[in-house]
């Protein structure tokens, strides 16, 4: 019997990746809900991308949810408050719409000095851990100060393990050990991006707008 990662990459209609493609729906319409690029800024946002990165003791997936922010083509350093603060309204937005779902880290990227979401030269990521995530939804008082403080605290300096507070991007739809799944509502709003290259940034999954 194939694996459920070879189930996903074979067919993205199993019934796994249609309930994270929903759920991955979810967390885009939530992120749009939160986050408007006029009110902060940045020329777009989107969920991209579920990436499957292996199974669990019970067959489910793990995963990873994936949030991207298009900072601006004339962006050469990031605003790194407004980045936190970016980063804090995503995380928000995915752990609701993830609950029951393994997930090994949440990755929230950031594109800038470069058009749009997957066309920038520069891509970073900050990783976030599950418990850390939980801590952004249900702890009163923990805010994007006191999330940046936390991830900095935890950062071991290893960008291939959360939490990264400010890493290289990961290219999850080049790992042959890995599925992305890509939900309907991001794609949809990323049409306009649909025949924009991957190389500079690193893809993640569908590329979307909000």
């Amino acid at each position: 019997m194939p694996s459920l990662l070879e189930r996903l990459l074979g067919d993205g209609d199993t019934e796994e990746g249609v309930d994270l493609q929903r759920r991955e729906d979810d967390a885009h319409e939530a992120l749009r809900n939160r986050i408007t690029p006029e009110t902060y800024g940045i020329d777009d946002c989107a969920v991209t991308g579920v990436a499957v990165v292996n199974e669990g003791p019970d067959e489910e997936p793990i995963t990873v949810p994936i949030a991207r922010f298009s900072l601006g083509e004339d962006v050469e350093s990031p605003d790194y408050d407004l980045v936190w603060e970016l980063a804090t309204e995503a995380i928000r937005a995915m752990v609701p719409a993830f609950d029951d779902v393994f997930v090994r880290h949440y990755d929230v990227q950031f594109t800038f000095d470069g058009d749009e979401l997957f066309e920038a030269e520069e891509c970073r990521r900050i990783a976030v851990t599950p418990a850390l995530a939980d801590r952004l939804v249900t702890e009163t008082g923990f805010d994007a100060a006191a999330f940046k403080s936390a991830m900095l605290e935890a950062d071991d300096i290893d960008d291939h393990i959360a939490p990264v507070a400010w890493g290289e991007c990961v290219d999850y739809s080049r790992n042959n050990d890995a599925a992305v799944v890509t939900g309907a509502a991001a794609a949809a709003a990323g049409a306009s991006a649909a025949g924009a290259s991957c190389a500079g940034a690193g893809a993640a999954g569908g590329a979307g707008g909000c």
